[in-house]
C-alpha cells in the first residue's frame, strides 16, 4: 500500500487554546514565527470555527517544484521536509504556498516550516503538536494515497488547493442540539 501521513483536525473539538502552536514553538525553539497557527472563521451557521493549520504535506507540493536550490523533499510517507542549509531566502516557496506554511525565520534568515516532527515520527512518537493537543482535536493518520480524501477548503478562499491537494483530513464542526424535557402536568 502506498500510504500518506496526514493531519486530522476535528473542528468540534478545537477550542482555540493554541496549545499546538505553543508546544511546537517551544519544542523547535522558535520565536517570531509559528509553524502552526490556529485560524478562526465563521461558517454558514455563523458559528466560529477554529482550524489548526500548518504545512499540509500536499500530494503535489508547490514548494518542492518551485525551490531553485531543491531544498524540499517529499518522503515516501508523504512528509514534505525542508533542508535549510542551502536556502538563500529567495521566498519563492513562501509566496507560492497557498497555505503560507513556509516562512522566513527571523533568527536564521532562512525558510522554516513544519516537518511533521520527523525525528519523533521516526522514533514511533507523535508530532509534538498532536501529543500536546488538550482536546484531541489534532491527530495524525495514515491513509492509502489512492483512497484518501482531502479537505476542500470550500469555506476558506485557498485558490490553488485543488492543484496542491493538501494532505489534511478535517472533521466538520457538528452543530449541537439541546433537548428540553417537558414538564409533567
Amino acid at each position: 500500500m502506498s500510504s500518506q501521513l496526514m493531519f486530522s483536525i476535528n473542528l468540534s473539538k478545537c477550542i482555540n487554546c493554541k496549545t499546538c502552536e505553543m508546544s511546537c514553538n517551544d519544542y523547535h525553539g522558535l520565536s517570531g514565527i509559528h509553524r502552526r497557527n490556529v485560524v478562526t472563521y465563521e461558517n454558514d451557521s455563523l458559528i466560529p470555527v477554529h482550524l489548526s493549520i500548518s504545512c499540509n504535506h500536499c500530494l503535489n507540493p508547490v514548494c518542492v517544484s518551485i525551490c531553485p536550490e531543491n531544498n524540499f523533499l517529499k518522503r515516501s510517507d508523504g512528509v514534505v521536509i525542508h533542508n535549510p542549509s542551502n536556502c538563500r531566502a529567495c521566498r519563492r516557496c513562501v509566496t507560492a504556498c497557498p497555505f503560507h506554511a513556509p516562512k522566513i525565520n527571523p533568527k536564521t534568515n532562512r525558510v522554516d516550516k513544519c516537518n511533521l516532527c520527523i525525528e519523533r515520527l521516526d522514533e514511533g512518537l507523535k508530532p509534538v503538536c498532536v501529543e500536546n493537543c488538550v482536546t484531541n482535536a489534532l491527530g495524525i493518520i495514515e491513509v492509502n494515497r489512492k483512497e484518501r480524501k482531502s479537505y476542500d477548503f470550500g469555506e476558506v478562499d485557498v485558490p490553488i488547493a485543488s492543484y496542491t491537494n493538501p494532505s489534511i483530513f478535517v472533521i466538520d464542526k457538528q452543530i449541537g442540539l439541546t433537548f428540553f424535557r417537558e414538564e409533567e402536568a
